[in-house]
């Protein structure tokens, strides 16, 4: 499968290529990144700039292990646009474009799961 998001060979190389490291790891990340990121939306939701800025900050890191270099931009971003006191309106525009990155993600690291299974079997 081609992904758009996420890249295999950093998820392996993070993972020392250890397929039951990488399954895992992406097991735990499919169920904690929504957590994380629905604390991202409530910060929006409330315009609470502090919280949007600690939020991306905290979710930022993880997207290097999976190799989503854009999104960990992308948060990188909005982290700055909260400490900065970027306007709140211009903070939403930018979260809503990162909230359908973010959304294609979970899908491929469920996609990519499935196939890091196979090769475990295999």
């Amino acid at each position: 499968m081609a992904y758009k998001i996420i890249n295999p060979e950093s998820i392996n190389k993070s993972m020392m290529g250890n397929p039951k490291m990488v399954k895992q790891f992406i097991e735990m990340y499919i169920e904690q990144s929504p957590l994380d990121f629905q604390a991202l939306i409530l910060s929006v939701l409330n315009d609470d700039k502090n919280a949007i800025r600690d939020s991306a900050h905290h979710i930022k890191p993880t997207m290097e292990y999976i190799g989503a270099s854009k999104l960990r931009s992308a948060f990188q971003e909005l982290e700055n646009m909260g400490r900065d006191g970027m306007g709140v309106e211009a903070i939403r525009i930018r979260f809503e474009e990162i909230r359908s990155d973010f959304d294609l993600m979970i899908a491929e690291l469920k996609s990519f799961t499935l196939e890091n299974e196979k090769q475990i079997k295999d």
